[in-house]
């Protein structure tokens, strides 16, 4: 076991930047000062069947692209996602609501002994003898939530210790995810009532990795190949007129294109038109 102090160059940064962070993390396994990609999942002990398979598709995916997933080592929706990082070798970080000596669930023992195995972490704020109580689990989202870019609420119903932990992200100024379900179901009440207060809907993991910036959209791809080829453009014109038939040679750009951008670049100040088909730069 390792004890991080706030003091200490290992302590995670992104940790520092919440209200109130733990002075002292009890640390087995590897826990890094930067994560590249941490995300938080969480949701109801009282799964159903569709929860988890989105649990298992989601993180499955999510994995792949190097993220980390966090969670509280929980029964339910918790635990699903510590066991879909594992078994997809990706890393994953459960946060104790209870010392190291009093491990909460002792059904999670064995899959704790896993997630330190695999390179990913235990940590707890509490030192290893103290046991679990109905004020740790609430203090210990903070943790979860405090160590991840965004937090993900997988099925959870409108009294839900996963929504104390997306209370934890919003206060904190980071993203809160949340997947719709069926106003019908108990389970669906915490989460659809978490999208009418601003969480993002997620209907598929791209809406995640956007989020990251891990995939580019077809407009957000668009825009940066048009700004690629405006650059390029830049690259050859200059103070003396140039004739649109050498920039289309020179940058090997449709000539459409060519003409599409240079027309802009006129609106936005940077070309003047000369003639029909000069341009110089301004």
């Amino acid at each position: 076991m390792k004890i991080i102090s706030l003091k200490d160059k290992d302590y995670p940064g992104i940790l520092k930047e919440i209200y109130n962070p733990p002075n002292k993390i009890y640390c087995l396994g590897g826990l890094k000062e930067k994560e590249k990609y941490p995300l938080a999942i969480v949701g109801t002990r009282n799964f159903s069947s569709m929860g988890k398979k989105i649990t298992e598709l989601f993180v499955k995916e999510l994995v792949k692209k190097g993220i980390t997933i966090i969670s509280g080592l929980a029964l339910g929706i918790d635990g699903i996602a510590h066991k879909t990082a594992l078994e997809n070798n990706g890393r994953t970080i459960a946060v104790l609501g209870s010392g190291f000596n009093h491990l909460y669930p002792l059904e999670h023992k064995k899959l704790a002994a896993q997630i330190v195995a695999s390179g990913g972490a235990v940590i707890s704020e509490y030192p290893p003898e103290t046991k679990p109580s109905k004020w740790t689990f609430p203090a210990r989202n903070r943790i979860i939530s405090g160590l991840s870019w965004g937090t993900l609420v997988i099925e959870a119903p409108e009294k839900s210790g996963a929504l104390i932990t997306a209370r934890f992200a919003l206060d904190q100024g980071r993203e809160v995810f949340a997947v719709p379900n069926n106003i019908f179901q108990k389970n669906s009440a915490g989460v659809n009532k978490l999208i009418k207060m601003g969480a993002k809907p997620i209907t598929q993991v791209e809406d995640i990795l956007e989020s990251f910036d891990l995939i580019i959209n077809p407009a957000q791809k668009q825009f940066f190949t048009e700004f690629e080829e405006e650059k390029l453009l830049l690259k050859y014109l200059d103070k003396k007129p140039q004739k649109i038939d050498s920039l289309i040679k020179k940058t090997k750009i449709e000539p459409l294109k060519v003409i599409s951008l240079l027309t802009m670049m006129e609106v936005n100040g940077k070309v003047k038109k000369i003639k029909e088909n000069e341009y110089q730069l301004i």
